[in-house]
């Protein structure tokens, strides 16, 4: 009661069938194919895109790196400005202090040696002179100093507390 089939049409049918197996598989081998190359530029862009904000990110930084060399060169140098002010201020007045005691202590030798004076009308010409010059001397007013704290440089204190924690909290931007 079988039906046997002939060769030639199993033949013919097997290879119809295995014909549309491998056509089926090569058109899925080339969909694969090209959903690897899609995914291989993929990785490229990403790569790109990732070397890209790198160098953002970086450029940004460098921007803020350059603010910050640039107010820190600002305030060094006001501090040094008020620092060269006050040294200039108080040398000057060592140099009038150091000329004042300069004058007095030779004004005290000159008085020395009027008092070893032995002829009275010689000692009497001289010591007029003498006292006059020290009357005047002392009358020179040596009051001129620094006012008390003046060395004091604590107001150049800065507070970068809340700079530095907003630079903690620098995050990446959402939805822009």
């Amino acid at each position: 009661d079988c039906e046997v089939a002939p060769l030639p049409a199993v033949y013919q049918r097997q290879k119809s069938e295995l014909s549309d197996g491998i056509a089926m598989l090569v058109a899925g081998n080339d969909r694969i194919q090209a959903i690897i190359t899609q995914m291989e530029e993929i990785c490229h862009t990403i790569e790109e895109n990732s070397r890209r904000q790198k160098q953002h990110v970086g450029l940004r930084f460098d921007a803020l790196y350059g603010i910050l060399e640039e107010r820190k060169k600002e305030l060094l140098q006001s501090i040094a400005a008020e620092q060269e002010a006050k040294l200039q201020r108080v040398r000057g007045l060592i140099r009038q202090y150091g000329d004042h005691l300069e004058a007095s202590s030779k004004l005290v030798e000159s008085a020395i040696q009027a008092m070893e004076e032995p002829q009275m009308a010689v000692y009497l010409q001289h010591s007029k002179e003498l006292l006059k010059k020290i009357t005047d001397m002392s009358k020179v007013s040596m009051s001129s100093r620094p006012e008390p704290g003046y060395e004091n440089m604590d107001h150049f204190s800065i507070n970068v507390d809340y700079v530095a924690e907003m630079l903690r909290t620098i995050e990446f931007q959402t939805g822009a």
